[in-house]
């Protein structure tokens, strides 16, 4: 069954209005200069001035080829290997470069995976793939740099949009398409939360792509027997539980349930059964939201949710783990498209503002990056320190307002065996600040990471590699 969208015309319709390449390039430009005039480009805190976690990533890959310990090595005495051993066995391929290389390899990559971020979340909701969309998704790929979750995930040389991109290509394809599932499996292999996807498969009832990812995922974990067999013992008998490996759980950078409820307790352990319940509690809302979304034909606002609620129940979270925030705010994007009014584009501004790299310089030279590590009033702290788990709660709280009590309309979802080429097809309005069934009539305008032990107060996780 091809899971087909409603609301705008039929599949690859859409467009976006033609100021919209001036526009995006306008952004692109002031996130430029933004690099250029505050934290530079290859100073330890400019954009390209780190990538140490790909430096990890490549000793790890460098492990596979010796003897040394996989889970025993502490790159810089701070920074252990915390991926599956599958992830390992991908990153050989970087063990065979210099750091230099590796750390440009890396950087390519990541901004070419931006690039696909931004394009198959237009492509997910039905936008023709012209030059004027290729021109956007380029240019708002360029301005997404200086959010956060991207800035840090470039940075530190991150394997985050890549997980992203696996899911989103993989579960934006119709139903029909062969082996649909097979991009999360290996993305939980590579890291254990995108196998929450697995789970959103299963409760919206897409049964052969949760078995195909399930056993892509059964797959990954063999392999990494097959190959390593003392280091995947290791992993999944120890180090999978040592959250000492990762950082202070009540640090304001853990951007998830467990971090609120150290920072809320004030403790640095909180009870593992209160968490397991908080945690169960999001999951449960995060996912009925995707569900609900995905029944109303919003199929990338369902993955999205299911995104956003996997850094929310992850024992740790740093904000460059909150990626899906990009997908998110081409939904916010495709909303003020449809509101064709000015005010329309408050909604994507106010998303954006919690996500920008807001940061604070300290005599020492740290640097603080993220509106979660800003000093501020007591209760303006504690609101700061809560910004990226409040997004996914005004996310989720819309979804469930607007379709919690909303029959899907006919046509919602339709079988559609014989098509596996088309992408999936347009959905309707996202139901971020839903418009009224009159307005949406159709309107035709235009888990744990590796090197992610950093200082409490900021990311510094350790000096520049040259």
């Amino acid at each position: 069954m091809q899971h087909r969208q409603y609301g705008h015309g039929p599949a690859g319709d859409e467009h976006l209005p033609r100021w919209w390449p001036a526009g995006a390039m306008v952004v692109a430009a002031l996130a430029f200069l933004a690099h250029d005039r505050l934290l530079g480009w290859h100073d330890h805190y400019g954009l390209f001035g780190n990538a140490v976690d790909a430096v990890v990533y490549r000793h790890g890959g460098m492990t596979v080829r010796t003897s040394e310990p996989l889970y025993n090595f502490v790159l810089f005495d701070l920074l252990p290997f915390t991926y599956p051993p599958f992830a390992a066995l991908v990153f050989v391929p970087l063990s065979m470069l210099t750091v230099a290389g590796t750390m440009i390899a890396v950087h390519l990559t990541n901004f070419v995976l931006l690039y696909l971020t931004v394009w198959l979340s237009w492509r997910a909701l039905g936008y023709q793939d012209t030059t004027r969309l290729r021109i956007v998704s380029g240019a708002l790929a360029v301005a997404c740099t200086w959010l956060e979750p991207v800035r840090m995930s470039i940075w530190l040389g991150q394997i985050n949009l890549l997980l992203l991109v696996l899911v989103l290509w993989d579960l934006s394809r119709p139903e029909a398409s062969r082996l649909r599932g097979i991009g999360v499996g290996v993305a939980a292999g590579l890291k254990l939360t995108p196998a929450l996807f697995i789970v959103y498969l299963a409760v919206v009832r897409q049964w052969r792509a949760a078995v195909v990812a399930a056993g892509t995922f059964a797959a990954t974990i063999v392999v990494g027997f097959v190959v390593i067999f003392t280091d995947a013992w290791t992993y999944f008998t120890d180090a999978i539980i040592r959250s000492d490996r990762i950082g202070l759980i009540s640090s304001p950078a853990n951007q998830s349930i467990r971090g609120i409820l150290a920072r809320t307790l004030h403790t640095d352990e909180p009870s593992m059964w209160l968490w397991l319940i908080c945690a169960a509690v999001v999951a449960a809302a995060g996912l009925s939201a995707a569900a609900l979304a995905q029944r109303h034909g919003e199929q990338l606002l369902a993955l999205t949710l299911c995104g956003l609620t996997a850094p929310m129940v992850s024992p740790f979270s740093w904000g460059h783990h909150w990626v899906w925030t990009v997908p998110l705010l081409v939904l916010c994007l495709d909303r003020a498209r449809r509101r064709r009014r000015w005010w329309g584009y408050l909604l994507p501004i106010a998303a954006a503002l919690p996500l920008v790299a807001w940061y604070r310089s300290y005599p020492d030279g740290v640097v603080a990056i993220g509106i979660f590590m800003t000093p501020a009033e007591p209760v303006l702290r504690t609101v700061a320190q809560c910004a990226y788990p409040l997004i996914f709660a005004v996310a989720v709280t819309a979804v469930l307002l607007a379709y919690g009590r909303r029959t899907p309309p006919a046509g919602a979802a339709v079988c559609d065996a014989g098509s596996t080429d088309r992408p999936a097809a347009p959905r309707s309005t996202p139901p971020i600040l839903p418009s009224s069934p009159a307005r949406s009539s159709g309107h035709q305008d235009t888990d744990t990471t590796t090197s992610e032990t950093r200082r409490d107060r900021g990311h510094d996780p350790a000096p520049p590699v040259s």
